[in-house]
């Protein structure tokens, strides 16, 4: 069984106690857990600290454990678990795992998506002086030339105690849009504040999709085996739409998929995903599998039948599940993405992050060197294409001088409203 203990703010010694670093309240201890056996048994522990931080449906403890085994170990990754525990009872939790990122050793979130909240401190508890105190294990502990951080909202304890790094490279904000359903008393208040654009196309839509046969939105229950089908299906459309567009990513690549098949089929999941299909003559056109948390619906992968596409049937699929969500007095968060049809239904309501990649090792200064110069190369790239020059060599090859377009996101879960 492998375990490292450790104590608030005290250097990493593997297998040692030391004295901790006495709080306001108790003594925090810190364990770096890296065996999977070990993390196994923390299972119990996990759940109430989970219940007791209300928890998201990504830091439950069995999404965690279908995360490693199902992406992380089959990747080559390897488990750097860091807990904390007062009086006996676990407080802090933070599932990290350590791989190899080109010619680095990179430690970086278990999440198999980089937009899913990671950190779990229960409730009550100062999550200022646990992060921080959990910050110093970290670099004590990893063994690694990078710390990365993706998507770290900036309101967080973790971005003020991140910001603190010696050598840091910080990405560029990206806003997470969040429909705010819970300010609205009712439906129709909510969907007459969208812009009229946005309504009558939904409108003009649905009318289409009426004439075109039968049309039923529901709930699959994923203990049926046919959501099973309908995951399948999911997930080859949104194989296809990836050919289409030209997104690559972990998102399309078979560790993470079946991570998806797994959950959806476990039963710890019943209350915490939902999965929604539209069907048009008992015929599934559009599936979107979601999280339920205590105050949000998380979309977290959703697609269409590229036969349908004229009807728009991800984005009438998306009304109905937004008016479940309100329905059951929830907001419905969005996740990152540039998607137009994101900022029509949410605003400007919503949430920032960044990522933060940390050098913990000289040779992982050479890494953030080496991004700093890509991205200026690439800024570079784009001032050149989108000015004389650009436009002149596009003359020159008899091509119609247009703006260079940005690159599509991997982190956009669903497609952009004109593919869907």
């Amino acid at each position: 069984m492998k375990s490292n203990s450790l104590l608030a703010g005290l250097s990493f010694s593997s297998g040692q106690r030391m004295m901790a670093t006495p709080s306001t309240q108790a003594i925090a201890q810190f364990e770096v857990v890296t065996d999977v056996e070990t993390f196994v048994s923390l299972q119990q522990e996990w759940d109430e600290l989970w219940r007791a931080a209300k928890g998201t449906p990504f830091q439950l403890f069995r999404y965690c454990l279908h995360a490693l085994r199902e992406v992380a170990i089959p990747t080559g990754a390897t488990l750097h678990c860091i807990i904390g525990r007062k009086d006996g009872r676990m407080v802090f939790g933070w599932p990290l795992i350590r791989n190899r990122e080109c010619l680095w050793t990179t430690l970086r979130p278990l999440a198999p998506d980089t937009s899913e909240p990671y950190l779990l401190v229960a409730n009550g508890e100062d999550p200022e002086s646990l992060v921080s105190a959990a910050w110093r294990v970290l670099l004590s502990s990893c063994g690694s030339d990078v710390i990365s951080l993706p998507m770290v909202r900036t309101d967080s304890a973790l971005y003020r105690v991140g910001l603190g790094a010696k050598r840091l490279s910080r990405g560029e904000r990206r806003v997470v849009r969040v429909v705010p359903l819970l300010r609205c008393k009712t439906w129709a208040e909510f969907r007459g504040g969208l812009a009229d654009s946005v309504r009558k196309e939904q409108d003009y839509l649905q009318r289409r999709l009426v004439k075109a046969g039968k049309v039923s939105m529901f709930i699959s229950d994923l203990a049926d085996p046919v959501s099973a089908t309908y995951v399948r299906t999911m997930l080859e459309w949104k194989r296809q739409w990836a050919e289409r567009v030209g997104v690559e990513g972990d998102f399309f690549k078979e560790p993470y998929q079946n991570f998806l098949r797994k959950i959806s089929t476990d039963p710890s999941f019943k209350r915490a995903l939902h999965l929604f299909i539209l069907s048009l003559d008992g015929k599934a056109i559009a599936v979107n599998l979601v999280a339920i948390s205590e105050r949000s619906v998380i979309g977290m992968q959703a697609a269409f039948d590229p036969a349908h596409a004229k009807y728009s049937p991800g984005s009438l699929l998306l009304e109905h599940v937004m008016k479940w969500a309100f329905e059951n007095q929830r907001d419905f968060d969005l996740g990152p993405g540039d998607s137009k049809y994101k900022s029509n239904w949410a605003g400007g309501s919503g949430y920032t992050c960044t990522d933060l990649r940390i050098a913990v090792s000289l040779w992982g200064q050479t890494d953030l060197a080496a991004r700093a110069l890509q991205r200026q190369c690439e800024k570079l790239r784009l001032r050149i294409a989108a000015g004389p020059v650009g436009h002149l060599w596009k003359t020159r090859l008899g091509s119609k001088p247009t703006s260079p377009k940005p690159p599509v996101r991997e982190d956009s879960k669903c497609p952009p409203a004109k593919d869907r």
